[in-house]
């Protein structure tokens, strides 16, 4: 159970909304039709795993930058050294620029992001990569998940793929509860210390997930 990890993990599980730790979702996942073949990708992990214990804010980047739904498909181009977002029936289109704005007014206080797998938009390190004449050459990030990770490093990120694996699933709730935790403590070094003695009882892999992500917040008061 979630329940029983937090509470091992010393975490006051939260009695109402406010007290959850405010994650970003893609509206998709929650089941919102607004992608671009007008249907959505209800993410029941999501919902009824994460969803009793964490405080949803969702948004669909390309919505939000007023492309309809449905709507024609756009893919991530490399152009030169440069990754862009571009319609696929369409290359003069251009939306890369209008998504990361979007990343950047969302703002904190987030804890972390659950986040469309594979989408040209919101894809974490999932994205196919597609050369000009249209072959697919690598992966990589969606613009807004790209600038999201540029502006806000130390939250942690998420496909929605990548919950159906439970010790991912345990591990990026610790995270965000941790980051939650630690962005509003005025100790930050001492509830660092606290927690990575708590860590210890862990198993692996959760034990050095943990350690590595708990490391990174403290290279950040360097």
């Amino acid at each position: 159970m979630l329940t029983d990890l937090l509470e091992k993990m010393g975490f006051t599980l939260p009695q109402h909304d406010w007290q959850k730790p405010v994650v970003g979702v893609s509206a998709c996942l929650l089941g919102q039709k607004v992608r671009y073949d007008g249907d959505h990708k209800h993410n029941a992990i999501l919902v009824h795993q994460l969803g009793p214990l964490l405080r949803f804010r969702d948004t669909c980047p390309e919505v939000a930058i007023g492309l309809p739904v449905p709507r024609p498909p756009i893919q991530v181009v490399q152009v030169d050294d440069t990754l862009r977002v571009k319609g696929v029936d369409n290359p003069q289109q251009d939306v890369t620029d209008a998504l990361e704005d979007v990343a950047s007014r969302f703002g904190e206080p987030l804890s972390g992001f659950v986040l469309k797998a594979r989408s040209p938009s919101c894809g974490h390190l999932s994205t196919p990569v597609h050369n000009t004449t249209g072959q697919q050459i690598g992966m990589a990030s969606g613009a807004f998940a790209r600038k999201l990770h540029e502006l806000f490093p130390r939250i942690p990120l998420a496909n929605d793929s990548d919950l159906e694996k439970p010790a991912f699933l345990q591990s990026f709730l610790l995270q965000v509860y941790c980051y939650h935790q630690w962005h509003h403590n005025d100790h930050q070094g001492q509830w660092l210390n606290a927690m990575q003695a708590q860590s210890e009882q862990l198993d692996e892999p959760l034990h050095s997930g943990l350690r590595h992500y708990l490391d990174k917040l403290g290279q950040a008061m360097h």
